[in-house]
């Protein structure tokens, strides 16, 4: 991907995200950020996920890292929905913290057999995700696996919609309105997003590639909590 491919460029700055398009135009917006609710339905989720894990033989899957992803195509009559893994991120400040200390690890486990390094991954990962003040609420993270129509419909237009839907009875559920930011291998957000992954790269409730081309950072400018209720109760 280079500059030119890019019909859309996305700069956020603290509670402003800035949209400069190709023809000139530049909008912003400002940014919502995560609700209370959802950062502590993601970290308790988490939480649950890495006291299975190494303990049960199989996941196959895991609902609340999950969302139905919206995007719009230049003159298309109905929207695209896909599938996208995505996960918190760190504070600015934190981020190169993080990325190194899972990079490292990564590199110090790489030659021993994946289920007996699962305790040390685990380990690493709940010390972000055990830290709800480490979080940044204002965006959200995610890798581009497949550059097929997501990818297009976000480099000319780079507003889209996460549908999150958790398990029942509760059937937790939010939906996410977005500028998304593309940001390429070497960006210490992509490094974060790109090493967290790998902790877990091989388990079954992941989708297993080569590498990824570069990721996404999803600013929440409006935030909507979709959850079922009694009717009649709000």
């Amino acid at each position: 991907m280079t500059q030119k491919d890019m019909k859309a460029k996305v700069v956020a700055h603290g509670q402003v995200v800035v949209v400069m398009r190709g023809d000139g135009t530049t909008r912003e917006y400002a940014i919502e950020g995560l609700p209370p609710d959802f950062i502590a339905w993601q970290i308790e989720a988490r939480q649950a996920l890495f006291q299975r894990l190494g303990s049960e033989p199989s996941i196959s899957t895991f609902a609340p890292h999950l969302p139905t992803l919206v995007t719009w195509g230049e003159g298309a009559l109905f929207p695209n929905l896909a599938a996208k893994g995505m996960g918190l991120l760190p504070q600015d400040k934190l981020l190169e913290e993080y990325a190194i200390e899972f990079e490292n690890l990564l590199a110090h486990l790489a030659n021993r057999p994946w289920p007996e390094t699962m305790r040390e991954r685990v380990s690493a990962a709940q010390r972000f995700y055990g830290q709800a003040e480490a979080v940044d609420r204002r965006c959200l993270g995610g890798l581009e696996i497949f550059e097929g129509t997501t990818y297009r419909n976000l480099l000319s237009n780079p507003l889209a919609s996460l549908l999150y839907v958790g398990p029942g009875p509760r059937y937790r559920s939010f939906q996410l309105d977005c500028v998304v930011e593309v940001v390429a291998p070497g960006d210490p957000r992509y490094r974060f997003i790109r090493s967290i992954r790998g902790l877990f790269e091989h388990e079954r409730f992941h989708y297993q590639q080569p590498d990824y081309p570069f990721g996404y950072v999803f600013w929440v400018v409006e935030a909507r909590d979709k959850s079922l209720r009694v009717r009649g109760k709000g």
